[in-house]
């Protein structure tokens, strides 16, 4: 007999693309969004990153930006 199981559903995300976005070697960075983080990927050196999106000036307009996660 086979037990009886629910499908679980995915969460929610977006992938995109930022051309210019990475921050070590300005290649493009691929960005996955889900609620609650942000996870980016650079193909190009392969740094990954924690981005952040800033809201612009009130126009619709964000950017994307990478804070720094310690100091030494």
């Amino acid at each position: 007999m086979r037990a009886k199981t629910n499908p679980v559903e995915s969460p929610i995300f977006h992938d995109f693309v930022v051309h210019g976005g990475c921050a070590v070697c300005e290649g493009p960075m691929t960005v996955r969004a889900t609620p609650g983080t942000m996870r980016g990927w650079c193909g190009k050196c392969g740094w990954i990153s924690k981005p952040v999106v800033v809201q612009g000036n009130g126009k619709g307009q964000v950017a994307v930006a990478y804070p720094p996660r310690a100091a030494a």
